[in-house]
Formats: structure tokens, sequence, C-alpha cells
């Protein structure tokens, strides 16, 4: 059986998917996998695994251009930016 760990710390803003009421949600860590989330009005709990298969993002008008559409600047492939060495001797007679 796993160990429990503490403390329970309430999430600010939480919303019990039971009873609707907010600012009564819970969690807390049950091993360095799980997690627990719990109502403290109504008693609902609901485990949340971290080694389970992330989820895909879902399909939506932010992330997503419109039919026809080509991609913005920012959408790009990725590329590689090189950082210079500020200790490096610089040919410049500027600096």
């Amino acid at each position: 059986m796993a160990t429990e760990f503490r403390p329970r710390r309430f999430i600010a803003g939480a919303v019990c998917p039971k009873c609707a009421e907010m600012d009564k949600t819970v969690m807390y860590r049950v091993s360095d996998v799980e997690q627990v989330r719990e109502c403290i009005r109504c008693g609902f709990k609901e485990s949340i695994r971290d080694d389970g298969p992330l989820p895909n993002e879902p399909s939506t008008r932010v992330n997503q251009p419109r039919a026809g559409e080509q991609p913005l600047p920012h959408e790009d492939e990725i590329k590689v930016v090189s950082i210079l060495d500020p200790r490096a001797k610089s040919s410049r007679g500027d600096h």
C-alpha cells in the first residue's frame, strides 16, 4: 500500500464536479505518481495518476488555422539560436 503524503491543499477557485461548490476542493499526493482530488463538502474523491499517457491537445480555434488560411509567421519551423558568450574576446572595437 502506498504511503500518504501530506499536507492537503485547497485549490482556489476549483468547483466540485459533484456538488458544484466552489473552494471546497483539496488535493494531496498518495504516492510519487498518484494524487487525489477530494471535496470536503460532499465527499467526492477522484484519483489522478501522473504515469499514464498524456491526452492529445483538443483542436480549438486558437491552436488551428482557419480553413484556407496560411499559418502565422510565429508558427513556422523552430530554429536554433546561438547565444554569444559575453566573456569571449570580441574583435569589435566599440565595446
